[in-house]
């Protein structure tokens, strides 16, 4: 096969890292990965084209003559990229976008679940704040969560702790405090919630419209700084794939599946928009309530996946084929995976200013020293082609990834990697994985 990845960050770089002879062992039937547009340090080792519009993919994975495209971002399946793709003949492992308004309508998230019996936080959708007053009367003395309705690259979801913050923030979401909706037609209908307690889970589901395997569970870190604080980002660290060990067992696992997983493909199926590519689950997790759902996407997420691809040792075309063609997925996945996996984690190096003004030109050094370490890798996310070298040109930099038998093995290489590098102004967090330690 030969494979295009459509992207330009991280988590790009560890798909087609995972797709090709890159993991280290050339996987079967895979002749090359090509990536668009990709970035200045994915080009180090894949070949790069250019790729701005879905016009441009359809044209490149013609005259590529690939047999699969990958789609990375969100923004691209918003776009419809895979309904272009199928009209073209060309397979590609990504939903319709009727499907993928499970990440770009949290209205319509929402909808489907509670269509579906999948359990998740009550709600509202409103699209002025008046519509919320009964809501927010009947939970004085509880938190809420403020989301608006659309893409907003990861911005758009407001956590606060008491109802009297909620209600400010959904007016000025909705514009009704500036005259214009924060994040413009992203927030002229916003979701407001409880909140939820406990501690959160990402799990990943292939899906091929009517069934899906889990390929594995990760955890996250979304505050800039250690110990959980400042403002939130796309990801400053992730650890993966969690087991029993750290009380995600397969009973955990296969109860995902029965219970949001599988009735959420029955009812796009009724709705006319079977979903094929991942479901990003993000649950969660309180020992009382069980698991909740608190929001689909409908990709990928960053950067759980690099951590979960550094660490799965198998062959992943045949997998993605699989749903993007709709055709039979392994029953066997997950006793493959447990005994062909190690433990990953992945540390984030983002630039000076991150993530409310990210500097851009700083030059990156060390990145070869970093990749020489045993299980060490670099996944290039924000990095240009400057003058003498590659400079920083984005908010998240780098995912520096490390595996090893052990969490505390793979945390420390992710480190040692770290410390190989040298970017003024750069910054990233020193507990990632903090929960998953040993020692």
């Amino acid at each position: 096969m030969k494979i295009l990845v459509v992207g330009n960050g991280g988590r790009e770089h560890a798909l087609a890292w995972r797709l090709s002879a890159g993991a280290g062992r050339a996987p079967a039937g895979v002749h090359e990965v090509i990536v668009a547009p990709g970035n200045a340090g994915i080009a180090r080792g894949f070949r790069c084209l250019p790729a701005a519009t879905v016009d441009d993919v359809v044209a490149l994975a013609r005259s590529e003559a690939v047999d699969l495209v990958v789609v990375g971002p969100e923004a691209w399946l918003d776009k419809g990229l895979v309904d272009a793709l199928d009209g073209a003949g060309i397979p590609a492992f990504g939903p319709r976008k009727a499907a993928a308004r499970l990440e770009s309508s949290k209205a319509f998230m929402k909808d489907v679940a509670r269509s579906a019996g999948v359990p998740t936080a009550d709600f509202v959708v409103v699209e002025k704040s008046a519509a919320a007053a009964d809501f927010f009367a009947s939970r004085r003395g509880r938190g809420a969560v403020v989301k608006a309705d659309g893409l907003c690259a990861g911005k758009g979801v407001v956590v606060c702790s008491d109802i009297d913050e909620a209600r400010d923030e959904l007016a000025a979401m909705l514009g009704e405090v500036d005259g214009a909706p924060r994040f413009g037609e992203a927030s002229r209908v916003v979701v407001v919630e409880d909140l939820l307690g406990g501690e959160e889970l990402s799990v990943f589901a292939l899906c091929n419209g009517d069934d899906a395997v889990i390929l594995g569970a990760a955890r996250d870190h979304k505050r800039i700084g250690d110990g959980d604080t400042g403002p939130n980002t796309g990801g400053m660290g992730a650890v993966g794939p969690l087991g029993a060990a750290q009380g995600i067992d397969d009973a955990l696992l296969d109860d995902v599946r029965a219970r949001f997983v599988l009735p959420t493909l029955r009812e796009l199926q009724r709705r006319g928009a079977p979903f094929r590519g991942v479901l990003f689950v993000g649950l969660m997790l309180d020992p009382a309530r069980g698991p909740s759902l608190l929001e689909y996407n409908v990709r990928f997420g960053d950067p759980e996946t690099e951590a979960l691809l550094f660490a799965i040792d198998v062959d992943l075309a045949p997998l993605l084929l699989a749903c993007a063609r709709g055709t039979a997925l392994p029953v066997d996945l997950t006793a493959t995976l447990r005994a062909h996996s190690s433990c990953g984690a992945v540390v984030v190096i983002a630039a000076e200013g991150y993530p409310l003004a990210p500097e851009k030109g700083a030059p990156i050094v060390g990145m070869m020293a970093a990749d020489a370490l045993a299980d060490v890798q670099c996944f290039c996310a924000g990095v240009g082609q400057g003058a003498f070298g590659l400079v920083v040109d984005g908010g998240r930099v780098l995912a520096i990834g490390g595996r090893g038998a052990t969490f505390d093995e793979a945390l420390d290489r992710a480190y040692a990697g770290v410390a190989c590098l040298q970017i003024e102004g750069a910054q990233h967090r020193t507990d990632i994985g903090k929960s998953v330690r040993r020692r």
